[in-house]
């Protein structure tokens, strides 16, 4: 049987995060080709085409598109461009893979559904978090029934100094669509919700500060503050949400704030077993604890993952829900999902009260 063709992709944006998608891209060669890239910053495009063999540089995303040896594209610019020109890419007859937040504004999404559908083509939500090893492992765990029912889950990002403090739109609220909440707490609301088979959420209570930003403190280690940038969005965020199956999930992210160290995690309560997925963060190390009970006697486990590929796998499993035109696992409706629940977390924070969710 032939071999299928390489699939052509397109980066449109040259910031920080394009790199692990080029690097990603680089370990699929017989898959997916680098073929162009597209920043308004064209200069730092040429530059990362040259470090990553790319042929075609542009400084105009709508010119990309117009290629015709360009078949996907992965969109890595700002947040409040993201609705946009996944749109453009769906309607000009590209696959999109597109950065999170899938979209700022919940009635965004609308659009790039319909964009999608119109078009035939895929769009994929880059969260990788899902393709972790230790993700992937929980997922058959609680689909086989090893916890028994799920009624609890806490999850948080948490950072003690990680201010994005070299983008000044990451600041703005009107152009990245808030703060640690829809920057950290986006991906671990999403592998929890995927992990407890994506119920709907039906009431949110959740509460933002900004403790830190507005004194300039909590930026990265190494890193200052953007020079007279405003800053209006949240360094805190914690939340209490109610799904419909009963269940409930307490959430809390944050950039900056008085702990130990980083980390991100994921626990669950079930009436036949608990959970502890634990990442530091920066050595990529991953717990996973398993609390239960055999014959009335405690009986846990701990196993450790050395994860460094979910963002190979990401891209893989795009590259073949394209080949195979099957659903991929990150979908324009479950980022739907997720953007509404943000949204009813800062309308809460903001209002003081319990926002409810009509599905």
């Amino acid at each position: 049987m032939e071999r299928a063709r390489p699939i052509r992709l397109g980066l449109i944006g040259a910031g920080g995060i394009s790199k692990e998608h080029l690097q990603a891209a680089l370990k699929l060669p017989e898959r997916a080709v680098l073929q162009a890239i597209c920043d308004v910053n064209e200069q730092a495009a040429a530059e990362k085409a040259k470090t990553y063999g790319i042929r075609d540089v542009y400084g105009d995303y709508k010119e990309l598109l117009a290629s015709p040896d360009v078949d996907a594209v992965i969109i890595t610019v700002p947040n409040f461009l993201h609705a946009r020109v996944a749109v453009d890419s769906l309607r000009a007859g590209k696959h999109v893979l597109c950065e999170k937040p899938m979209v700022t504004k919940a009635e965004e999404a609308d659009a790039i559904i319909r964009a999608r559908d119109e078009s035939g083509k895929q769009f994929m939500v880059a969260l990788n978090n899902r393709f972790r090893q230790a993700a992937q492992w929980l997922h058959e765990r609680i689909q086989s029934g090893a916890f028994g029912e799920i009624y609890y889950a806490k999850t948080g990002w948490v950072r003690r100094r990680g201010i994005p403090a070299w983008g000044a739109w990451f600041f703005d609220r009107e152009r990245s669509g808030g703060g640690p909440l829809i920057d950290l707490g986006v991906h671990m609301l999403d592998v929890t919700l995927w992990l407890l088979g994506n119920p709907n959420p039906v009431a949110v209570t959740g509460k933002t500060y900004a403790k830190f930003g507005p004194r300039h403190q909590g930026a990265w280690p190494g890193t200052s503050f953007v020079p007279n940038a405003a800053y209006t969005v949240e360094d805190f965020a914690s939340a209490f949400i109610q799904l419909e199956n009963d269940a409930t999930v307490l959430l809390e992210t944050s950039w900056a704030s008085h702990i130990e160290e980083e980390r991100a995690y994921v626990e669950f309560l079930g009436t036949e077993g608990g959970v502890r997925w634990e990442w530091n963060v920066a050595g990529n190390r991953q717990e996973v604890k398993w609390f239960r009970n055999e014959s009335g006697v405690p009986a846990d486990v701990t196993l450790h993952f050395d994860d460094q590929g979910e963002r190979v796998a990401l891209l893989d499993h795009f590259l073949t829900s394209i080949a195979e035109n099957t659903t991929p696992l990150c979908t324009a409706e479950q980022g739907l999902t997720i953007a509404k629940v943000l949204e009813a977390i800062y309308e809460s924070s903001e209002q003081g009260r319990q926002v409810r969710l009509e599905w």
